[in-house]
């Protein structure tokens, strides 16, 4: 052993004991809750992080050997930028591998943040001849996990109060026919990454339960069953999976993250196809898909065969015409008796493939997709709308592609429909030093482009009708001081719901993290957008209007010991156009309690609210039980409560007990139409278990 292997050696045997003392290993699963928390705080969406949860939790259990693991096998690892992977793999072949995984602390481009959530999903191992798969094992002897959720909203809606006598008149009349329960039932099986089956089904609060509509029980269920590295075969699934290329243009199903703090948030890292196990009920294809592996392509095809629901306007029977599908309801929602009716009531096809070629720095890759419905679409009604798909089919190619350029990463994706819609993004990143990264990206979406599976990074939330230029930078000026900033303008060639004309906007956001201890954080965090809007006055020709929204935070976060965790958090928001101005204000206090001597954790909120007006409003990450995610919206004047009480009876047996309350000091009645309660308070109960064996 030479004098620099040796004080490599010996430098990471004294960082791991420092990082010992340091406590800087916490358990793997406050640091998987850190990890989503973080990608939530920044989103006003209340999406369901349910698969990215699994996925990490999947990786926690299956830590990536540092040694052996391909820069595919890092891409799993969402927060990990292509430059840190590179550079993660140009260090072990420099050194001829790592000794620990604290010899990441020597990688270039690694920060202690990203070094801290990094450690849970990696390993060293000895290098071992690769061992052949006893299937009669992986059936045997993988984890298998159950979990059940209960919830309701305590307080009856309107859809519950329809009386027997306004039935008898109307017998069609808009309620909830089911009751106010939700339930939700999970079960998982896997064997290391070789093998993973299970099925999920769920009932939403409303709809009917083993009767009625929902004579087998539950209103949704979802199966997958899947293999990994079967000889050729990287993946072979059937069932429910989805289905994610690119940078999202051709082809992306399942969560696809939005604009965030962070700068690598812009760069897509799909996951090719992977089982599906959430209760989205829009958001997967049905059927089989598969992944060969030869050489340094990847092949993958996938088919998907499922019942969607949609509005049906009914032809003419005299003209022979068919039926026409006029829009399509994502919400998964079947409570009353219209929601009913548009229950499954169109069939689609869908199929298609990819091939990546990946070298040492770079990849590139080629999509296609088809598409066909049961019934043609007609969803062009509105000026709008005039360049929506219509028809039964269609379909779309696009290529991919990455280049690693040591510092710089460039990357994109172009695709095309039929009619002669384009839609492309450009982007890149810039890792000059580690105090300082930067990034870039450019997007061009043409009101012709007809895709119903793209996902691309954009403002308007759906990939056509928008041009746009994303400019983000990291910056670490001095110890423990971070700043992310991003700056984002864009363009509306065509008409957009409630804006009669092109458009324009622009947004930026600055935050600042100080951590002038370890178990201190501050955060102070700015954002300001401005968009384009119709007029409310009454014309025939409504006026176009600039409208901004700004919203600033400031939060602190203190850890004073393994036991207590505290969070407290400013937000004000304001809102302004040419005739009025609103303001928002919300103050909550977060507080954690893990008695060292109990198995037991208590997370607590409270919080206080006021604003002006809906434009005002406020959303605040909120935690919930395991596999549950919530941002409520904070409007009008009043108090939030939430209690999360998880209870572990034994290692593999834990429960979980929420109580979240509203009270509106403003209002005497909350919500409208079905979902209409009177009184000041709206409270939700939640029950759950998770058992694993």
């Amino acid at each position: 052993m030479n004098f620099k292997a040796l004080l490599k050696y010996f430098t990471a045997i004294a960082f791991v004991f420092n990082a010992i003392i340091s406590s800087a290993q916490v358990e793997n699963s406050i640091v998987l809750q850190d990890i989503v928390e973080e990608i939530a705080e920044n989103s006003e969406d209340e999406l369901d992080y349910t698969t990215l949860f699994n996925a990490l939790e999947n990786l926690a259990e299956n830590p990536l050997d540092l040694n052996t693991a391909s820069a595919e096998d890092f891409r799993e690892i969402l927060f990990l930028s292509e430059y840190q992977i590179f550079s993660i793999i140009r260090y072990r072949t420099k050194y001829h591998g790592f000794q620990t995984i604290y010899e990441l602390a020597f990688v270039e481009g690694l920060d202690e943040l990203t070094m801290k959530y990094l450690y849970p999903f990696v390993t060293v191992s000895g290098e071992k001849p690769k061992e052949k798969t006893n299937w009669k094992k992986a059936f045997s002897y993988g984890h298998h996990t159950v979990l059940g959720r209960y919830q309701r909203v305590m307080q009856k809606k309107a859809g519950y109060n329809i009386s027997d006598s306004i039935l008898q008149i109307n017998t069609d009349k808009s309620r909830y026919l089911g009751s106010p329960e939700k339930y939700y039932l999970k079960y998982n099986y896997s064997y290391k990454k070789k093998i993973s089956y299970g099925f999920t089904a769920e009932k939403d609060e409303g709809e009917q339960f083993f009767r009625g509509a929902q004579k087998y029980g539950f209103d949704f269920y979802s199966a997958h069953f899947q293999l990994n590295d079967v000889s050729i075969f990287k993946k072979i699934i059937v069932g429910d999976y989805v289905a994610q290329f690119g940078q999202g243009l051709t082809m992306w199903t399942g969560m696809a993250f939005g604009k965030g703090s962070g700068i690598d948030g812009m760069i897509k890292k799909p996951r090719m196809v992977d089982h599906y196990s959430s209760a989205n009920e829009s958001a997967f294809m049905r059927g089989e898909a598969a992944s060969i592996k030869l050489k340094d392509f990847t092949i993958t095809e996938f088919v998907s065969y499922k019942p969607l629901d949609a509005g049906i306007a009914q032809a003419d029977t005299l003209t022979e015409e068919e039926d026409l599908v006029t829009n399509f309801l994502e919400t998964g929602y079947h409570r009353t008796p219209g929601e009913i009716a548009k229950r499954h009531t169109i069939k689609e096809f869908v199929t298609g493939g990819n091939v990546t070629w990946q070298g040492e720095k770079m990849k590139i890759g080629a999509t296609g997709i088809y598409y066909s419905y049961s019934k043609p679409i007609n969803t062009n009604d509105r000026a709008y709308e005039y360049f929506n798909f219509n028809g039964k089919s269609n379909f779309n190619f696009g290529v991919d592609y990455l280049f690693n350029l040591h510092k710089v990463n460039i990357f994109g994706e172009t695709s095309i429909s039929p009619n002669g819609g384009v839609a492309t993004v450009d982007g890149a990143t810039f890792d000059f030093v580690p105090e300082f990264k930067m990034s870039a990206l450019y997007r061009y979406y043409s009101p012709k482009y007809q895709n119903m599976y793209a996902q691309g990074f954009s403002e308007g939330g759906k990939t056509y009708n928008e041009s746009g230029l994303y400019i983000g930078a990291e910056i670490l000026p001095v110890k423990h001081l971070r700043l992310n900033l991003y700056f984002d303008s864009w363009k509306f060639p065509w008409l957009k719901y409630g804006v009669n004309s092109p458009s324009t906007g622009h947004e930026w956001t600055a935050e600042a993290t100080y951590t002038p201890k370890r178990n201190i954080e501050m955060i102070l965090r700015a954002k300001y957008e401005t968009k384009q809007k119709n007029s409310s006055e009454e014309a025939n020709i409504k006026e176009i209007i600039n409208y901004n929204t700004s919203k600033y935070r400031y939060q602190l976060n203190i850890t004073p010991n393994a036991e207590w965790k505290l969070k407290s958090r400013i937000e004000v928001s304001r809102y302004h156009r040419p005739d009025s101005t609103s303001w928002g204000f919300l103050v909550c206090e977060d507080i954690q309690y893990k008695p060292a001597k109990l198995p037991l954790t208590f997370t607590a909120r409270i919080a206080l609210f006021d604003t002006e007006d809906y434009n005002s409003r406020i959303y605040a990450y909120e935690q919930d039980v395991l596999y549950a995610f919530t941002v409520p919206m904070f409007y009008g004047r009043g108090t939030r409560l939430a209690l999360v009480i998880k209870y572990d009876v034994t290692d593999n047996i834990d429960l979980w007990f929420r109580i979240a309350n509203t009270y509106y000091a403003d209002k005497t009645v909350q919500g409208s139409g079905l979902d209409e309660i009177q009184g000041p308070n709206r409270t939700e109960v939640k029950l759950q278990f998770r058992l694993k064996f």
